[in-house]
């Protein structure tokens, strides 16, 4: 058997291939400040005339663009209840962090246009790709700070969605392998296990204590909803253990709609 390619030896392609994702990694890492979460903006003002009728906004990653296929019953349900008029509208981008989603009100036109047409409660779906990707609490507490002060400075009050309880192992598993090797290498550093998912939602409680946000800021439990991933996964996700499919985003949306009625219940 040739145990050469070309005129270099095999076991050279293996070192400096593996060299080669080394630097990457460390480049991805520190050059590139893959732990770094979002810096706080100066928010911009969005023009909201607050009227009779109830303007919801759902967005953030994958969960809310796929969202905005799904035949909604947040309006419905809210109506029933509060006999008030409801508009209910997503947007959300696959793959984006929490960092990239809060950037995004500032970078992205699409984005922006979509917040500026003004909400009076705004459902956030962040977290699941700061877990996927091994990011740290910080840049999942920190950037959502961002996020909800962002909404506060608006007059938007903030619904955060838990992060879920989604098949994280598999989600990790079917990645790409130099993304892999680089969650790999910086689950290392921090010491954090592959379900980090418990460590995040702690993050996120603790960060609407210390900062007193109390029932300025609303967190939709995972548990409320989806309270036994293993026993739900058949019923409520699709066959990437990652996202929903309609039964799942019709009992999320139920949850939304009883969230929102008790808010506006508990403000009369």
């Amino acid at each position: 058997m040739n145990n050469h390619i070309g005129s270099f030896p095999k076991y050279l392609i293996y070192i400096l291939g593996s060299l080669f994702i080394l630097i990457f990694a460390y480049l991805e890492i520190k050059v590139l400040h893959y732990n770094e979460p979002a810096q706080n903006r100066h928010p911009y003002r969005i023009i909201n005339n607050h009227t009779d009728t109830i303007k919801i906004g759902y967005i953030g990653d994958s969960w809310a663009e796929l969202h905005m296929k799904h035949p909604c019953q947040i309006a419905e349900a809210i109506k029933s209840t509060i006999n008030r008029p409801v508009i209910m509208e997503s947007f959300g981008i696959s793959g984006f962090t929490s960092k990239e989603i809060y950037n995004s009100f500032f970078d992205n036109v699409n984005f922006k246009v979509f917040l500026e047409e003004g909400f009076d409660y705004c459902v956030i779906s962040a977290g699941i790709n700061d877990t996927n990707q091994k990011r740290s609490p910080s840049y999942y507490t920190n950037s959502m700070d961002c996020i909800i002060q962002f909404m506060l400075s608006n007059k938007i009050h903030p619904i955060i969605i838990e992060i879920p309880d989604y098949d994280i192992d598999k989600a990790y598993e079917i990645q790409k392998k130099y993304k892999m090797f680089i969650r790999d290498i910086y689950m290392y550093i921090t010491r954090y296990p592959k379900n980090c998912k418990d460590i995040f939602r702690k993050s996120l409680s603790d960060l609407i204590e210390k900062k007193g946000y109390g029932n300025k800021v609303s967190i939709i439990r995972y548990k409320s909803w989806n309270n036994n991933y293993r026993k739900d996964i058949s019923t409520l996700y699709q066959d990437d253990g990652v996202h929903l499919n309609n039964t799942g985003y019709n009992k999320l949306d139920h949850q939304i709609a009883q969230t929102i009625c008790e808010i506006i219940i508990a403000n009369k």
